[in-house]
């Protein structure tokens, strides 16, 4: 699973129409959080982690990659958050305590590149939750598996310029982005590039994993809404213990 060490720096900068604040809204609505000890999976710099820990009992952020858990903390000292931070690979957590609630969001699930990482990951978020806690997370939908299909997207900031293009073979989706960001106060450039492989997971297989491992399914949302999933851009499981 890729990391993201060298995109790190510039992540927040093309991350910020990323649905959090809807996150936010959907875990406020679903849960009692000021009672609740919470872990968000794949965290990368906090963005939701952050807020989102002012709203629970605690929360840890979990990540694979230091580099991301670095730009995170910066962000909590910065908004004097008391998130905790875990640099773990989320298909063998070790959380410092049982969970009332992890949470997984922005496709970090379609990182696991098999059947098998994605039920060792139910699995391990199954033994770091508490008897009866939830398990919400989001995949890729259909609609964006089309979108996907030889895309080519750019982004133009002050300081820094994305070309990101994507493909999709058989059920695999390639990201090659490569950025240039200002370095310094001066003119030039610092070209970063990286390559992302996610797998497409159907509906179906994500299901019968879950009820295999022990949850129980409770709720499949499209695009944060009750809805057929056929055209979703983004697939909401809660699920329980």
């Amino acid at each position: 699973m890729s990391t993201y060490e060298s995109f790190a720096s510039i992540y927040d900068i093309f991350m910020q129409d990323a649905p959090y604040d809807q996150w936010l809204q959907l875990l406020r609505s679903k849960f009692t959080l000021a009672t609740m000890d919470v872990a968000d999976i794949g965290c990368g710099t906090g963005m939701l982690t952050v807020p989102l820990s002012f709203d629970v009992s605690t929360c840890v952020g979990v990540d694979a990659s230091e580099a991301m858990l670095a730009q995170a903390q910066d962000r909590a000292m910065e908004k004097r958050s008391r998130a905790q931070w875990v640099c773990e690979d989320m298909r063998s957590l070790l959380l410092p305590r049982k969970m009332d609630l992890i949470v997984s969001t922005c496709d970090v699930i379609n990182y696991l590149q098999t059947e098998t990482e994605l039920r060792q990951t139910f699995a391990s978020v199954y033994t770091a939750l508490k008897p009866n806690g939830y398990f919400l997370f989001d995949t890729i939908g259909p609609k964006r598996i089309e979108a996907l299909r030889e895309g080519y997207w750019h982004q133009i900031e002050d300081d820094a310029v994305l070309l990101h293009e994507t493909r999709v073979t058989d059920r695999q989706i390639v990201h090659e982005v490569h950025a240039f960001v200002l370095a310094g106060h001066g003119d030039l450039y610092e070209r970063i590039e990286e390559r992302h492989v996610q797998q497409y997971f159907h509906s179906e297989e994500v299901t019968k994993l879950l009820e295999e491992t022990g949850f129980t399914l409770l709720d499949v949302l499209s695009d944060f809404k009750p809805g057929a999933i056929d055209r979703a851009d983004r697939v909401i499981y809660l699920a329980k213990r």
